[in-house]
């Protein structure tokens, strides 16, 4: 794997530098703390050889020695695991021969094939003891070679972000004493500290510090002297003057120790219910394969804009503490004129959009630096490209941030689609340089700066686009537009940002921007205005209002292509398909409604309808096992029929569809 002193997220053609750990590696211990050490354990009931390996891992075993009588617990399902902890040495640390995580690599006997498979086949590893496991395995030579194998196997199909060169082994491996017993005549067993849970980032480490699986496994643990060397060599790279040490040394270092948890026993919660070895693959599953349900789009999104927000705030780019709580939903409208901030809610939206799109170097470089945090990783795996702080980076997070104003007040549903006809709603010339910036300018101000580029043939001027980023902002909002139809033949496929700029190049489309943006500072839905600029109504003297279909067929009408007359099959499958459609976002609606009604709780947390509903869930229930009385019905009909007409994963991805065209 090459490595780089180029590592580090790079934000247009900049190198993001992190604070990176370089420091002296501890000598070995005294022999005597090792001794005490290795009693206690045996005290604790492990063998002697399994307490000899532990003792000499640690590079301060009078940290460790009062943690073996009370040891800390670590829960799993039906136990608890018995855990000591502290600062190793990394090169004692030996990676999980039998890594999990290369399971799909092993070649199995019944193929007929051995190119590429395991050099040694080792059974699972079993309880040996009291915090002790053991396999067995042909000689010591094929131990190495397993090792050697899976540590390759297992940095390839991983690599940790941020990498571990630039910053050290960050979460603390979890591993077992582990004896390997040989079939060869001569070779007595040998006791390990096995890593069960962070074979990864240990490969890794091992790599970066240069030893070898034959190093690790019996070189090193012979005594005292050949550690120190390895030490003494990894030391002298660390006392090297700043400017001289190389990146793969400064990498030695940061590798060199690592914190680890070390399982000493597992207290089952019933007698036998459950040994070491199944207690320890139920700690291994907790993280990988019963994983955590990973956040969505919009927490990570909210989390990562707050921290943007404070680093604009940190850079003076947001000149107050209200001007900061007002961009991140912390103030009303009525506070945030009390502390002298337009507000508009579109100047809140058009703050928000500049900030986190402009190119402008003082407010790019203050919004960039959590966003390059989060991204930095080292150098990417080969083939893959390095992840830029970019528009696309950035603007999901301004969007995020505006939607806040609208939580509460809307289901996940319409939120969702707030967010996403938004940002593809917006210009995306946004980043150009001088493109533009917010104004304290009314709307009618902007209408007449954006007549005068019209005029001069500059669409998509300064004025033209703030008043497109706020009238963006108030049509989405509003419903007033949506994204393209993929569903219908002949349906209008042009992106929101397509049909926006078109309003750009008309007098009317101008108009309608700035009525938009008039109707939403008076609490109204947008309306249709004339030539003149008046709003328009119907012949019964009622407002009429901006839609999607107005926007698309009478403002922004896209070319006529002539589209082949439907047949009766054809437009019978288009009515099936809406109707399905229309089907499916009814469900949504419903389980949005439902979740909504379960929240509203009592004082004590009790959900209401659980209290007053009785009649009202019984009804519901009623009408839900009737609904699905019937989806059965057609879905016992649909199997005999036999293989669908429409292929089912068009159907299923319809939505994934017109989020690419988005």
């Amino acid at each position: 794997m090459p490595l780089s002193p180029n590592s580090g997220a790079t934000i247009r053609g900049e190198k993001t530098e992190l604070p990176k750990p370089i420091r002296r590696v501890p000598d070995i211990p005294d022999a005597d703390l090792h001794k005490d050490l290795r009693a206690a354990l045996k005290k604790h009931g492990m063998s002697d050889r399994a307490a000899g390996a532990i003792s000499t891992i640690w590079t301060n075993p009078a940290a460790v020695l009062p943690q073996v009588e009370n040891p800390q617990r670590r829960r799993i399902p039906g136990a608890d695991l018995l855990i000591i902890s502290g600062q190793v040495y990394t090169a004692r640390l030996s990676p999980d021969p039998l890594n999990p995580r290369n399971a799909d690599q092993v070649h199995f006997a019944l193929a007929g094939s051995s190119d590429g498979a395991p050099p040694a086949l080792l059974t699972p590893a079993v309880e040996e003891g009291v915090g002790e496991m053991s396999i067995r395995v042909a000689s010591r030579d094929d131990l190495a070679k397993q090792l050697a194998w899976a540590i390759e196997a297992t940095r390839n199909q991983n690599l940790p972000n941020p990498e571990i060169a630039d910053q050290g082994i960050m979460d603390p491996p979890i591993g077992v004493a582990t004896t390997v017993y040989y079939e060869a005549d001569g070779e007595g067993p040998t006791t390990h500290i096995f890593v069960r849970e962070g074979s990864t980032r240990t490969s890794h480490g091992l790599y970066y510090i240069g030893v070898t699986a034959d190093d690790v496994l019996f070189t090193l643990p012979r005594g005292a002297a050949p550690m120190q060397s390895h030490i003494d060599k990894i030391n002298s790279y660390a006392d090297k003057p700043k400017k001289a040490i190389l990146f793969t040394e400064q990498a030695a270092v940061r590798c060199a120790v690592t914190d680890f948890e070390l399982i000493i026993g597992v207290v089952p919660d019933e007698a036998g219910a459950v040994d070491l070895s199944q207690a320890i693959k139920a700690r291994v599953a907790q993280d990988h394969l019963n994983t955590k349900m990973p956040w969505s789009d919009a927490a990570k999104y909210t989390s990562l804009a707050e921290e943007c927000l404070l680093a604009a705030r940190a850079a003076e780019v947001l000149q107050s503490d209200a001007e900061a709580d007002w961009l991140a939903g912390r103030l009303t409208q009525e506070q945030a004129s009390n502390h002298k901030i337009p507000a508009f809610l579109d100047d809140r939206a058009a703050r928000t959009v500049h900030l986190f799109t402009t190119r402008d170097q003082k407010i790019h470089d203050a919004v960039r630096k959590p966003i390059a945090l989060v991204l930095a990783g080292g150098e990417p795996p080969k083939g893959q490209r390095r992840k830029n702080v970019t528009l696309k980076t950035k603007l999901p997070l301004g969007v995020e941030m505006i939607a806040r104003e609208l939580r509460g007040k809307s289901s996940d549903v319409d939120l969702a689609a707030f967010r996403k006809t938004l940002e593809s709603a917006l210009p995306g010339h946004l980043n150009q340089p001088n493109a533009w910036k917010p104004t304290r300018r009314t709307p009618e101000a902007l209408y007449q700066a954006a007549v005068k580029e019209l005029e001069n043939s500059e669409i998509g001027g300064p004025a033209g686009t703030e008043l497109w980023v706020r009238g963006a902002y108030v049509l989405v909002k509003h419903k007033a537009i949506s994204g393209q139809r993929h569903d219908i033949a002949g349906g209008d496929r042009r992106p929101p940002a397509e049909v926006m700029r078109e309003l750009l190049e008309t007098d009317l489309g101008l108009r309608h921007l700035r009525q938009a943006i008039e109707d939403d500072r008076a609490g109204l839905r947008p309306r249709r205005v004339d030539a003149q600029g008046y709003p328009e109504q119907s012949a019964a003297g009622k407002d009429l209002h901006i839609d999607n279909k107005f926007l698309r067929e009478m403002l922004a009408p896209k070319e006529k292509e002539e589209q082949p007359p439907l047949d009766e099959d054809a437009i019978l499958d288009e009515k099936y398909r809406r109707a399905l459609k229309d089907t499916q976002g009814a469900l949504r609606m419903l389980a949005d409604a439902m979740r909504n009604l379960g929240g509203l709780e009592d004082d004590n947390g009790v959900p209401l309808i659980e209290q007053r509903g009785r009649s009202e869930a019984k009804l519901l229930r009623g009408t839900l096992q009737h609904l699905l009385s019937t989806a059965e019905e057609w879905w016992e009909a649909a199997v005999e029929a036999g293989p669908a007409s429409v292929d089912d994963d068009e159907m299923s991805n319809e939505d994934g569809a017109e989020d690419e065209g988005a």
